[in-house]
């Protein structure tokens, strides 16, 4: 982000076209973002804003996501 006014970065837009966002978490070690909107949808890119994907269209009223990464286990 390139400096703005008093020294502090100008916000960067990464991911657009949603339909109000609501919702966003981050896997900073996988490096991927994902969010939600308002129109029940569910994307996906990496943290620079980079490889868009919608994951999931129209699944109703969504009010935020959450990201959980689980271990696997060994049998």
């Amino acid at each position: 982000m390139d400096a703005g006014r008093n020294g502090r970065p100008e916000p960067e837009i990464l991911f657009t076209h949603l339909m109000e966002g609501i919702g966003i978490a981050l896997d900073r070690q996988g490096g991927r973002m994902f969010m939600t909107d308002l129109g029940g949808s569910i994307y996906t890119a990496k943290l620079d804003g980079s490889k868009p994907a919608v994951l999931s269209m129209a699944q109703g009223n969504l009010s935020g996501i959450a990201y959980a990464d689980i271990p696997a286990t060994e049998i």
